[in-house]
């Protein structure tokens, strides 16, 4: 490579800063430019007015098996900023029964190892268990060709071919699609459904251990990737919106911005689908980028809702983080947030905080606060009466916040180098499989990293694949790894 190139990388979220401190570390000159005041992309913290300090939108969740994204927070040094999970253990509620089912993994090998608690389980009748215990399997006997011909298929339709109960989809499969998917299972992909629940269920027994950060985003992370940036060489400009690819002959040698021009030998574009779509047309873009400009522009986005609700003291039962509330549509988890943060982070709150995040939540976008809060109320009363009093209600609307896995999404997300005139594309909506979520924003920065790695002739990345951990960064969250916090 030549020690004059230089990479624009477009996007300062975590798929940004990946690629970029990927290329850093690999002796590429870059520059990373991002539109907002702070890095972290949809991620950020917000400030909300009668709240003296910042919070996520949402809650940001995340899992064991995350394993590129345990490694981008190793490499910035904030181990730290999380906790996880000693071993799984997801909490189900019956709101009106006032009744919470837990599910631990046990010391059967995947897909086992949730099972003795299953059989257990109020939230789900034998009926019910006994026909899940059939779609694990059908998804353990599914190739990868045969997964992902199930693409223009709905999930809801492939649970029902397989024989699953309609409380079983309610209660179980339908809750964790719109977690992960961003949408109903009526909607989403079988191929993108069965590929989340085959990396949760079959091939690891800690992969679903859940984690937690124990601050606010920004000040958990962004400030670590900023700082990791800085020391890697990568200049950083933020506040700095691409107004425009430039284009010579066909290829694109540099970006726009209100402040000038910046040159680059490739560019990699890690912005939401609407900017990305923004960017790849217009009179000047090739017929390849036009077209990933509609594909993407098909594969769209859903909205999330992040309500945050401030009681005079704990909602949850002691030893239970979070729950699914079985059957709700709107209030779908209770998170005890307060309780994942770290004793010296909870200055400026005004009382104990539970977040409900709501995934796939377009149509409840127009609904005011108050119908909002009446909503949570009642599910809180009626599953923790006499529960502390509330004290103080938020709602954040995050308009297009995540990629939506629907039916016929794999064939729409694009390869790095599809677009063409030397354009990589590296968002999490590029096709490695991943739903939107921290780890495929890692994972997309990483492969757009390597596609110009590789380009340049660097042999170590000729067959490298995302599966595999990226090679100049410290390993991911192994049980075993004593450096990763344990969330008691």
């Amino acid at each position: 490579m030549s020690s004059q190139s230089r990479v624009v990388v477009i996007g300062g979220g975590i798929a940004g800063c990946s690629s970029a401190l990927a290329l850093a570390g690999r002796g590429v000159s870059v520059t990373l430019l991002e539109a907002s005041p702070r890095l972290g992309g949809r991620y950020c913290s917000v400030d909300i007015g009668g709240i003296e300090r910042p919070i996520d939108g949402t809650q940001n969740v995340f899992f064991r098996n995350f394993e590129r994204f345990f490694q981008l927070l190793a490499t910035c040094e904030a181990r730290e900023s999380v906790k996880l999970q000693n071993s799984t253990l997801l909490a189900f509620l019956e709101v009106e029964q006032r009744r919470i089912s837990k599910i631990r993994s046990g010391t059967l090998p995947p897909p086992n190892h949730l099972s003795a608690s299953f059989l257990n389980a109020n939230f789900l009748g034998l009926g019910d268990k006994f026909s899940m215990q059939k779609a694990v399997q059908a998804m353990q006997n599914i190739d990868e060709e045969q997964r992902r011909e199930l693409d223009e298929l709905s999930f809801l339709e492939w649970l029902e071919n397989n024989g699953q109960t309609k409380r079983a989809i309610s209660r179980f499969w339908n809750p964790i699609s719109k977690l992960a998917l961003n949408v109903d299972c009526s909607q989403a992909s079988a191929a993108s459904a069965i590929f989340l629940f085959k990396k949760a269920l079959i091939g690891n027994a800690n992969a679903l251990d859940v984690g937690c950060f124990t601050n606010d985003f920004t000040n958990a992370v962004s400030s670590s990737l900023r700082r990791t940036l800085a020391a890697s060489g990568v200049d950083v400009l933020l506040s700095s919106p691409v107004t425009s690819l430039f284009r010579e002959e066909g290829v694109v040698t540099g970006v726009n911005t209100k402040e000038g021009f910046h040159a680059a030998d490739r560019v990699v574009i890690c912005t939401p689908i609407s900017d990305t779509a923004r960017l790849l047309t217009g009179s000047s873009a090739s017929m390849k980028s036009h077209e990933v400009a509609e594909s993407l522009a098909k594969l769209g986005n859903t909205s999330q809702i992040g309500i945050h609700a401030f009681h005079e003291g704990p909602i949850l039962p002691q030893g239970i983080p979070f729950v699914s509330c079985c059957d709700e549509p709107l209030i779908q988890m209770l998170f005890d947030r307060s309780g994942e943060l770290d004793d010296g982070n909870r200055g400026g709150l005004p009382g104990h905080w539970i977040c409900s995040p709501v995934s796939h939540a377009d149509k409840y976008l127009e609904w005011d606060d108050e119908l909002i809060r009446t909503e949570y109320q009642r599910v809180i009363d009626s599953a923790f009466p006499n529960s502390p009093a509330l004290i103080g209600f938020h709602v954040v609307k995050i308009n297009r916040a995540a990629t939506s896995m629907k039916t016929g999404s794999q064939r729409l997300r694009p390869n790095p180098l599809d677009a063409g005139e030397g354009v990589i594309l590296g968002g999490d909506w590029i096709n490695i499989d991943w739903p939107s979520s921290l780890e495929a924003s890692t994972r997309a920065g990483l492969v757009a990293a390597a596609t110009y790695l590789r380009e340049s002739g660097v042999t170590e990345f000729a067959e490298w694949n995302h599966e595999e951990k990226w090679p100049d960064w410290p390993n991911s969250a192994n049980k075993e790894d004593e450096d990763w916090r344990i969330w008691k």
